[in-house]
């Protein structure tokens, strides 16, 4: 599914999540993540979706945006401007939102296969071995301890 496509099925599957008055402008930049996360993303907006709906919140908390950043993922939840959250309600959705986004961390946003935090430069990314960017370069790599390893990437033929 192109990127296009997985917005537009968002748009209808989970359209109870997003404000009805959202403009187009907006909708192009709603969504600025890879496609290998487009399960991870499928998967928190139904969680949301559910908690939302089975707690009576459904119109009052909207998905406002999903990106990249830092190398995982980002969700931002707002509600509408008459509604403050519970702070019970605002930790059950922050649950979800952090097993989403510690999940993310560990899935390539390319592929969705397995995947490790890189950085190179600043640019920090999360990917497998086969889809790490500017082959023939040094990224430093965060390992499972916490410490951080440097690898070469060789260009591929």
């Amino acid at each position: 599914m192109t990127h296009a496509e997985f917005v537009l099925h968002i748009r209808q599957t989970h359209a109870r999540l997003f404000d009805p008055n959202t403009s187009e402008e907006t909708w192009s930049l709603f969504l600025t993540t890879n496609t290998g996360w487009n399960g991870l993303i499928e998967e928190y907006l139904r969680r949301v979706e559910v908690f939302l709906s089975k707690h009576g919140l459904l119109s009052k908390v909207y998905i406002r945006q999903i990106e990249e950043k830092w190398g995982g993922l980002r969700c931002y939840l707002s509600p509408t401007n008459d509604f403050r959250l519970s702070a019970e309600a605002a930790a059950a959705l922050g649950g979800i939102y952090y097993d989403i986004a510690d999940r993310s961390y560990h899935t390539c946003d390319v592929c969705g296969e397995t995947g490790r935090l890189m950085s190179n430069n600043g640019r920090y990314l999360t990917r497998c071995n086969d889809h790490i960017a500017d082959r023939g370069s040094q990224w430093t790599v965060a390992s499972q301890d916490g410490g951080f390893e440097h690898i070469r990437c060789e260009r591929g033929g």
